[in-house]
């Protein structure tokens, strides 16, 4: 596995968590993953490409969304309408703008996507090509225990 690529967003992840949500946050176990089946959860799609390729998953129980919204808004959200995944959406942005910045200072020139968010009870989001692609799981735990999962799907994290 290829810590270059994954050092910066966990860089990036705990520098914007920390200014958005004034929350520190602590790395969970990496893990490898098949497939991406969520539960009762938002994931925030993004696509990394140029010299690193990949798609990243922001995977966040809605629960924890509406507390994501309620801190970067600034109240008490109750409802996770569209505002409130806008703004779920937009941090999930901004770690990888911020990600793409670190990139860009060691030599690793990237483009970012617009973020598509789904929501559901039960989400399965296809893998790519499993034979060429590995799926790595981030779990970024914050204070109270709530947890955002960045799942990278790339094949530059394949061992070579």
């Amino acid at each position: 596995m290829k810590v270059d690529y994954i050092n910066p967003i966990l860089i990036a992840s705990s520098k914007i968590i920390k200014a958005l949500l004034q929350e520190d946050i602590t790395l969970g176990r990496l893990s490898l993953l098949d497939s991406h089946n969520l539960k009762d959860s938002v994931a925030i799609i993004l696509w990394m490409t140029g010299d690193f390729d990949g798609r990243f998953i922001f995977a966040i129980k809605r629960n924890v969304a509406l507390q994501i919204a309620s801190a970067m808004m600034g109240e008490r959200i109750t409802e996770l309408n569209d505002m409130a995944k806008s703004a779920v959406a937009e941090m999930a942005t901004i770690i990888l703008g911020r990600t793409g910045i670190i990139f860009s200072e060691r030599g690793i020139d990237v483009k970012i996507s617009y973020p598509t968010l789904v929501e559901g009870d039960s989400v399965y989001i296809s893998t790519l090509n499993p034979r060429k692609r590995s799926i790595i799981n981030i779990p970024l735990i914050m204070s109270r225990g709530n947890v955002i999962d960045i799942k990278i799907e790339s094949g530059d994290l394949i061992r070579e």
